[in-house]
């Protein structure tokens, strides 16, 4: 008897614990506890306890087994079948999940949780009006359940049914004014939508509830680049870095002058990206006169990566901590630090904002100032920055004498492009900007260009372009008489596919306030010449600078109506492909791609900054 007394003793020990974990939320020991419990007797509650705990712990095959047991014995309620239907689900068990969803569903109609669970499949499974609908009813029957408030809104989200997210998320701002998710996700409608100003009003708040989230305001500085509204990028530059970390200029810096400098690039970039096309053919002429080291912060490599490997120290860093990489920046004893991302979404302006290196210098990759004190330098060029423009920039501008950068001819020789001519009778402009950079003065001119120039059409060639932008664009040219033939969008597979797809156009339009880069490099190499526009903005003047170092300052408007006139008088056919002739020639012996003469003149820059 005293046995049995002490057996069952152990045993309601184990439940005891066990239920003391799972209130804990402690589903690991909840789980052990149970196992032993349920050895000794049969328990359908602890038994279907364990099943949600395997949940918890994300073990689905052991969950399911539990919940079909419990099935079979007849211990059948609207959660279980809820639970099984759940655990099926993560299983990829979609049809037999839906089947017990909709049985819980028939037994209790009040369960908010069968119908979100039941949303969650068919928004996986891609039903999304289904899902929408079972969203709907779950926040019908539990107006405050958050995880059906973000799903329903990840959904009008995905597909840019943005009147519906906004309102849903404004409603919910009553229950949860400071929820980060709901925040952002109204920010993210107002960024889309390019409401700037009130996308600022949520990203401001979302960054006074926890400034881990300072670089999602990032999204906001490009929106107002891309507008050329100078005061207000510069606004958020400087919240921006304010919000990087707690201190800056931590270190104590050597200043003895070497045979041999040193002269690093901390980067994501250096590879098939824009900064590795800048870089692949300049890097091995640098590293005849210096140490050169990458600091990669991707961690990914391609064939650029393996390339410059040859000449230079490759450090794969490890860590995204400020902290940790300026302590590996700084035991190099690195005499330049060179940033190539400014203010882009990879940027690492925390690191230099501790000051690793005595001299820090923004080059390639952005050309506006990063309002950083700790950055000393910007290297630009005459036509890009120009000298009434230094008051905006907090780093000292540095000028090289012809270009900011040059493209690397190797790339592009690499790929084996196939050079033609445009062979319709009508005339081609092209478009090869990312939509967000196609602001309201563009379109505007763009349409007026398509409604003079009758016998055009416009080629929109971006893998960027998704259905939400298409439909805004074909409506915007369709209001004002411009019709669906004449608006193409193109998106290319692959590199080469794209690089082969100026051969479709005979003029390339350029953006304005905020230009293009890369893409008028390789329009220039692919012999389809560029129309830009003065800008009085001191960001991004690419396109000014290109086409100065090209001699095609008849390609440089002075205005949107000398753009408009520019456009038109350049359409005729004769005269593009004979211009495109004589581009594929001069544009490869100019400045633009020769990496030797600008590594030895970048060389002397740095060398006069020591």
């Amino acid at each position: 008897m005293t046995q049995i007394i002490k057996s069952n003793q152990i045993t309601n020990k184990y439940y005891l614990l066990a239920l003391t974990n799972f209130e804990k939320k402690d589903f690991k020991l909840a789980k052990f506890n149970f196992l032993q419990y349920l050895k000794k007797t049969d328990d359908f509650n602890a038994l279907n306890l364990l099943g949600i705990s395997y949940l918890n712990l994300k073990e689905y095959i052991a969950a399911a087994k539990v919940f079909k047991e419990l099935i079979s014995k007849k211990i059948i309620t609207d959660s279980i079948l809820n639970n099984y239907g759940v655990a099926l689900k993560n299983l990829k068990e979609f049809n037999t999940a839906k089947y017990y969803f909709k049985k819980a569903i028939k037994i209790n109609q009040k369960n908010f949780l069968t119908f979100f669970n039941l949303g969650n499949l068919n928004f996986e499974i891609k039903k999304e009006t289904e899902a929408e609908i079972l969203f709907l009813k779950c926040i019908k029957l539990r107006k405050d359940y958050l995880p059906a408030i973000l799903n329903l809104s990840m959904l009008y989200l995905k597909n840019y049914n943005l009147d519906k997210c906004l309102k849903l998320l404004k409603n919910s701002l009553d229950l949860f004014p400071n929820n980060n998710t709901v925040i952002e996700n109204i920010a993210k409608i107002y960024l889309i939508t390019k409401n700037f100003n009130l996308a600022e009003k949520y990203l401001i708040k979302l960054i006074q509830l926890s400034k881990k989230n300072i670089k999602k305001i990032i999204p906001l500085a490009l929106g107002y680049s891309y507008e050329g509204k100078e005061k207000k990028y510069k606004k958020i530059c400087k919240l921006y870095v304010k919000n990087l970390t707690k201190e800056s200029s931590i270190f104590s810096l050597n200043t003895i002058k070497k045979k041999i400098p040193t002269i690093s690039f901390l980067s994501p970039d250096i590879r098939n990206h824009p900064v590795g096309f800048f870089t692949k053919d300049m890097l091995p002429e640098l590293s005849k006169r210096f140490k050169v080291v990458i600091f990669n912060t991707s961690g990914f490599e391609d064939e650029i990566s393996i390339y410059i490997k040859n000449f230079c120290h490759w450090i794969n860093l490890k860590t995204n901590n400020e902290y940790e990489i300026a302590d590996a920046i700084f035991k190099k004893n690195v005499d330049v630090l060179i940033d190539s991302s400014g203010l882009t979404r990879t940027n690492n302006l925390g690191v230099f904002k501790l000051k690793p290196s005595k001299n820090q210098v923004s080059w390639a990759g952005w050309l506006a100032s990063t309002n950083l004190k700790e950055m000393d330098y910007v290297i630009s060029d005459h036509f890009c920055t120009r000298q009434k423009d230094e008051k905006f920039f907090t780093e000292k501008v540095l000028r090289m004498k012809n270009i900011w950068c040059t493209y690397s001819l190797s790339v592009l020789e690499n790929l084996n492009l196939k050079k033609k001519y445009n062979s319709e009778s009508f005339i081609i402009y092209g478009c090869f900007q990312r939509p967000e950079k196609i602001s309201k003065k563009v379109l505007r001119t763009w349409t007026e260009i398509l409604i003079r120039v009758k016998k055009s059409k416009i080629f929109f060639i971006n893998q960027s372009f998704n259905e939400y932008e298409k439909k805004k664009l074909i409506l915007h040219f369709n209001n004002n008489g411009i019709s669906n033939k004449r608006l193409i969008f193109i998106q290319p597979k692959n590199r080469k596919e794209y690089l082969n797809s100026y051969n479709l156009v005979d003029i390339n339009l350029d953006t304005f306030p905020y230009n293009g880069g890369t893409t008028l490099f390789e329009s220039s190499y692919m012999g389809v010449p560029t129309l830009t526009k003065e800008n009085n903005s001191f960001l991004f003047r690419c396109g000014e600078s290109i086409n100065n170092n090209l001699n095609m300052q008849n390609w440089i408007a002075k205005n949107s109506n000398d753009y408009v006139n520019k456009a038109e008088d350049f359409s005729n056919k004769k005269f593009i492909n004979e211009l495109k002739r004589k581009l594929i020639i001069d544009s490869k012996k100019s400045i633009l791609f020769n990496s030797k003469v600008f590594a030895n003149e970048f060389g002397k820059m740095i060398m006069n900054i020591l």
